[in-house]
């Protein structure tokens, strides 16, 4: 996306559109199948899970901050929202019906550049058209947010 601004319609769009897709993976993840299980050297079972690297990018500079890139190790399974969480030193976010609402991260949140002011994310350079948590991941995604000033149409 080569600027920052999209259309209210279309934001909110999607932004709807999110939230849905969050619900559903709830739905989904509530549902999940047990990580494998091993044997350690007593014989006990013990559980193992498999990991992805994934790349997380901040990208604050419209809010006057700062870009960041970070690679996180996760679970197979983790959406954007689990990715953000591992990379980010703060994240304010909120359920809703749709699914997690990220209203804020390392201290910048939306509303603070103007009502129309907020955080968006992408995995590979697409705009996302579910909620974060909703967003599974595969191995050397590249998630990138946003923080955008202004939507215009």
């Amino acid at each position: 996306m080569s600027e920052k601004n999209l259309s209210r319609r279309t934001f909110v769009a999607r932004l709807v559109g999110g939230v849905a897709a969050c619900a559903l993976a709830l739905t989904v993840v509530a549902c999940g199948a047990a990580p494998a299980a091993s044997d350690n050297a007593d014989g006990a079972a013990q559980e193992q899970q498999a990991t992805m690297a994934v790349t997380v990018e901040i990208d604050a500079t419209a809010g006057e901050g700062e870009k960041t890139t970070s690679e996180v190790e996760l679970p197979e399974g983790a959406t954007a929202y689990d990715a953000l969480v591992a990379a980010a030193d703060d994240v304010n976010a909120s359920d809703s019906e749709y699914g997690m609402y990220v209203q804020g991260i390392n201290g910048l949140a939306g509303g603070d550049f103007g009502d129309m002011s907020g955080w968006m994310f992408e995995v590979n350079g697409e705009m996302a058209e579910v909620a974060a948590s909703e967003c599974e991941l595969a191995a050397g995604d590249v998630v990138t947010w946003l923080y955008v000033t202004e939507f215009t149409e």
